[in-house]
């Protein structure tokens, strides 16, 4: 076992990041490497799983560079962006790009959902109201626009299951994943036959699911010739980015929240018994990696997103911009950007509003403010956000004492302090650069039998760094500016959705 990994893969929005986790020693070993997304209108957002795999491959190289062997891989984890709705033919080839999790362009068959199915029927069958970036809305829409597509398709799979397919050739799922379909029965562990049923959706398109530490399959032949890969490394169930992302943070227990900035940014909690929100406030609830487990869920679609589309913007005037100059431009404004409020509902919203027709906003401005009062609105823009969902969990008795953050966030001093000042409570950072796929790497030592728990595989590499108080002066002020983010959404809802110019 000396010099043998674990491999966590976490397939992301805009990178296909893995961890190897080492079998002896704690030093964890990180790469990664940039993937593009295309969004063909304001509403769509897609991705080619072609693309997905040619970048895998592209990621053992530079992985083989860093540990000279890539038969030193004693298992593999898979984790990924959830709710993305991979359509493929009878030989497993994709028929069209994969419509991903911020694909609002669903939006009329939600409500068709709602008026048909109706809310009590698809909470008791799903545990979720229905949401855009979910399966079932995503299979109606393409019934209606492209109906030739659904023709081809013999099998429906979720991103990071892509990859299984392509390394082990078999078509699996498991729990935490198939929760983010609208077609899966979160409180019964498996494929909801009443939704299947009332829509008329044949069984043999779904993938087997399993349990996220069982054993998928194994590397294949072909696969080892192609990638330097050993054949038979097995290959783990893992998890949807979001649950092995919370495994990756070490929320293994009740009592913990995390929150993951990255281009959404997600809150979420443990907990033994799965939940339910009837309020259509686009919370999710969903089985966890832990087997016996599920976690509550807040999404806001922009979050980092947000700021990368404003450094993208200023990007126009300065080439060889940096996020820290960002980031020091904010911390000349004081807290409030002096009335400055940001809305970032850049793609609609999931959470709290579960409004596709959303849209971002930058509200006050006068002539006293300048780019830097907008750099810092729209940190804080973001941080209300991510305390609606805080607030969410808060009414189902999910509280903790602190919040693990990680994501582009947690390498700012200025994000942290003000997501500490935001929310009410401590922000902890880690070391851990990409938990999705520390967690996935987790995942596999369990199912493998490497570790016996998923505490233990979390205390042997995750690592608490620095700790971020509130300020109980800003924290006052930001609550009374949280108020007013709140109600400037329901003034302008009316407006959003009479008014979709250019979209």
């Amino acid at each position: 076992m000396s010099d043998s990994y674990l491999l966590g893969v976490d397939l992301g929005t805009s990178s296909l990041k893995a961890t190897l986790l080492p079998l002896r020693g704690e030093g964890i070993i990180t790469h990664s490497v940039e993937l593009s997304v295309s969004y063909p209108d304001s509403y769509s957002a897609e991705q080619h799983p072609y693309e997905w795999w040619d970048t895998f491959v592209c990621l053992l190289k530079g992985i083989r560079e860093k540990i000279g062997d890539l038969r030193k891989i004693e298992a593999i984890g898979l984790s990924g962006q959830m709710l993305g709705l991979v359509l493929l033919d009878e030989k497993g080839e994709p028929v069209r790009p994969a419509i991903i999790w911020c694909d609002q362009r669903s939006f009329a068959e939600v409500e068709y959902l709602k008026e048909t199915l109706g809310m009590e029927k698809l909470l008791e069958y799903t545990a979720n109201t229905p949401l855009t970036g979910y399966w079932l809305p995503k299979i109606l829409w393409l019934r209606k626009h492209e109906p030739e597509v659904l023709t081809k398709t013999k099998k429906f799979l979720l991103p990071k299951d892509y990859l299984r397919l392509r390394l082990t050739g078999n078509y699996v799922t498991e729990v935490s994943d198939a929760s983010g379909t609208l077609i899966f029965d979160v409180k019964k562990r498996r494929w909801s036959p009443e939704i299947i049923s009332s829509f008329a959706l044949p069984q043999e398109l779904f993938p087997e699911v399993v349990e996220s530490p069982q054993i998928t399959g194994y590397v294949s032949e072909s696969v080892s010739f192609e990638t330097g890969l050993r054949e038979g490394i097995p290959v783990v169930g893992g998890g949807g980015d979001q649950s092995s992302g919370g495994i990756g943070l070490g929320v293994v227990k009740k009592g913990v929240i995390s929150c993951v900035l990255g281009t959404s940014g997600v809150v979420m909690a443990m907990t033994e018994v799965p939940q339910i929100d009837s309020q259509n406030r686009g919370l999710h609830s969903f089985c966890y990696s832990i087997p016996h487990t599920w976690f509550l869920m807040g999404c806001t679609l922009a979050a980092g997103g947000s700021y990368q589309w404003l450094f993208r913007t200023l990007q126009v005037l300065r080439t060889d911009l940096r996020y820290e100059e960002l980031n020091d431009l904010a911390e000349q404004v004081e807290a409030g950007s002096q009335g400055v409020l940001f809305l970032p509902y850049l793609i609609g919203e999931r959470t709290p509003h579960s409004d596709p027709q959303a849209r971002g906003v930058f509200w006050g401005m006068s002539y006293q403010h300048d780019v830097r009062h907008l750099i810092r609105a729209t940190i804080e823009g973001v941080a209300f956000s991510q305390r609606e969902s805080v607030e969410i969990l808060r009414e189902f008795g999910l509280t903790g004492d602190r919040v693990v953050v990680s994501g582009g966030a947690a390498r700012s001093h200025l994000w942290c302090q003000i997501l500490a000042d935001v929310i009410g409570l401590p922000m902890v950072t880690t070391n851990v650069e990409d938990p999705a796929s520390l967690g996935a790497g987790i995942i596999a030592g369990v199912g493998t039998e490497y570790f016996t728990s998923f505490p233990e595989g979390c205390a042997r590499y995750i690592r608490q760094r620095e700790t971020f108080v509130p300020v109980e002066e800003r924290r006052t002020l930001y609550d009374e500016l949280f108020g007013e983010y709140r109600r400037l959404y329901q003034e302008l809802k009316e407006f959003n959705h009479r008014f979709p110019l250019f979209r």
